[in-house]
């Protein structure tokens, strides 16, 4: 299955090889990398497609914020991509601030993770 291909991004930057090209990735690794930027997109914040994003911007940093929203916008965001198998996605708090989401892009055996530590800047 044919899932698209981008620029690799590691930690939002773009990759580049020893000889200065941009790295490419694809496959069931592009599904999680865009996954991973929805949630990291706040709704609205693109101009072109104003329904593309989540609501964890606003929960990063946000001592309010309750686990149970935190898991159900993760799974929320895994769920509406039409690449990944929906019975697959599973969101759990793994530690303080600290979450992990488990999904199967449709036709994979192997699961992608992502992990979000929402403490980051807050000392904890």
């Amino acid at each position: 299955m044919d899932w698209g291909t981008d620029f690799l991004l590691v930690d939002d930057d773009v990759v580049f090889t020893s000889d200065g090209d941009m790295t490419i990735v694809s496959g069931a690794a592009m599904v999680a990398q865009d996954i991973d930027q929805t949630i990291k997109t706040a709704v609205g914040a693109l101009y072109w497609d104003r329904r593309t994003g989540s609501a964890m911007p606003l929960m990063l940093n946000d001592s309010e914020s309750e686990a149970a929203s935190i898991i159900a916008e993760l799974e929320r965001v895994a769920i509406a991509d039409a690449r990944v198998d929906p019975d697959s996605v599973k969101a759990y708090r793994t530690g303080p601030g600290k979450f992990r989401l488990e999904f199967k892009p449709m036709a994979r055996v192997k699961p992608e993770t992502l992990e979000y530590d929402l403490t980051k800047g807050r000392g904890e």
